[in-house]
């Protein structure tokens, strides 16, 4: 009886962590491969949209260890990355870039107007839709790639840009708090 106990408990404890979360018909993977290192799910949330509530997108953090402040983030010098999965059906690249310009005024202004941010926001050429991924490899030698569903679209070398962007999810004023507390495990 023992061995069948522990025979359940460890298919359990297997298929949690090879199958993906299911989000809002998004399937968020347990897990993620970044330059042959190993990420995992530290959590998710819904960016939601005005008093209406209206779903944007599921944010997810992965990381090499699990965090849960910004301030654990922001002197973590390990790999992590933040995917935005569209679920909403037309996202303009404008709605895009303004929520980052928003997101960097509130909560990291010093990166406004540098040729960081210049860099960063001229990634963004076309809207998305729903399917459509954004992930933002935050690497531990200061570098930023930008991925749109899967492909590399940029890197720019700034670990300025690098907290910028972790302040915009993760600071005092995020996009959504809940979606904050989700990615943050909590």
């Amino acid at each position: 009886m023992k061995k069948l106990l522990l025979i359940v408990f460890g298919v359990l404890f297997l298929s949690k962590v090879s199958y993906a979360v299911n989000v809002d018909g998004v399937n968020v993977k347990n897990t993620l491969m970044l330059n042959s290192t190993q990420l995992q799910l530290n959590g998710y949330g819904i960016r939601h949209y005005s008093f209406l509530g209206i779903k944007i997108y599921v944010g997810a953090l992965y990381t090499q260890e699990r965090v849960y402040s910004t301030e654990q983030l922001l002197s973590s010098k390990q790999n992590k990355v933040i995917v935005m999965y569209f679920v909403y059906p037309n996202v303009s690249k404008d709605k895009v870039i303004g929520a980052f310009k928003e997101g960097f005024k509130d909560n990291y202004p010093s990166i406004i107007g540098t040729s960081e941010e210049k860099s960063f926001l001229n990634l963004f050429t076309h809207g998305f839709k729903k399917g459509d991924s954004i992930e933002i490899a935050l690497l531990e030698n200061g570098n930023t790639q930008v991925y749109e569903n899967g492909s590399l679209i940029g890197q720019i070398h700034s670990p300025e840009l690098q907290k910028a962007i972790i302040m915009v999810y993760f600071g005092p004023k995020p996009p959504d708090k809940s979606m904050k507390e989700g990615m943050l495990g909590k």
